[in-house]
């Protein structure tokens, strides 16, 4: 068997975030828009895009380039204080630190390929000291240098980085937005946590396999290395 290597999208995969963003951005559609934006919506519509592409989707594409700036840098100070003031959810996800030291010690290759911006994975890496497993400069994040998902060019980036082809390679999301940027790359295996079991997403062209914990994730793993190792043998 060949080696391998994991690459963990952020938001909602490591840090199971999603209700601190949608109040972030709900306040703010409330404050500009008038209205709610509903959970429904923008699980559907927005979760797991960058947020210059959750601005066009609720507030549209008519925006001047500091308008929408402005509606961004609102956004994140909200979700920021959010996140400070909510500690109950603002932490790794319930395995994730066990994930890591896993694939630590056996010398698995793995690293963050998420949509967030710089600023926002400087303050995920010093709130929850991410330095415990990975080097700032090799998380890959959207710098504006190529397209956010679901087009593929995060997930090639993460696998150049890693100096492994696609094909070899995990990727772990929780978003069909995700799952559509690392088919397109080329990654040979998909998985997508669904801790609500909601139903939303089931294994098909795009997921080749769905999971309500990281619990799940560790066994797979282990699974995944003891093959490597009799095929070694």
């Amino acid at each position: 068997m060949q080696r391998f290597a994991v690459i963990f999208d952020f938001n909602g995969t490591m840090l199971f975030d999603t209700p601190l963003q949608y109040q972030a951005w709900n306040m703010l559609a409330e404050k500009t828009l008038g209205r709610s934006i509903g959970i429904d919506r923008f699980l559907r519509t927005a979760n797991g895009r960058s947020s210059a592409e959750t601005v066009d989707i609720f507030w549209g594409n008519s925006l001047t380039t500091d308008e929408k700036q402005a509606l961004i840098l609102d956004k994140r100070q909200a979700y920021k204080r959010l996140c400070l003031t909510h500690p109950e959810l603002f932490h790794l996800a319930d395995g994730i630190p066990e994930v890591l030291d896993l694939l630590k010690k056996h010398n698995i290759p793995f690293t963050i390929a998420t949509s967030s911006n710089p600023a926002s994975v400087d303050f995920y890496y010093e709130k929850l000291e991410l330095n415990r497993w990975f080097r700032r400069e090799d998380i890959v994040c959207t710098d504006g240098s190529f397209r956010g998902k679901p087009a593929p060019d995060i997930y090639c980036a993460a696998a150049k980085a890693l100096h492994m082809n696609p094909e070899n390679c995990i990727v772990i999301e929780d978003a069909v937005a995700g799952a559509y940027a690392a088919r397109g790359a080329g990654i040979g295996y998909i998985v997508i946590i669904d801790p609500e079991d909601s139903g939303l997403i089931w294994v098909g062209e795009q997921v080749d396999c769905v999971i309500q914990e990281h619990e799940q994730l560790y066994e797979m793993l282990c699974q995944r290395m003891q093959e490597k190792k009799t095929n070694l043998s």
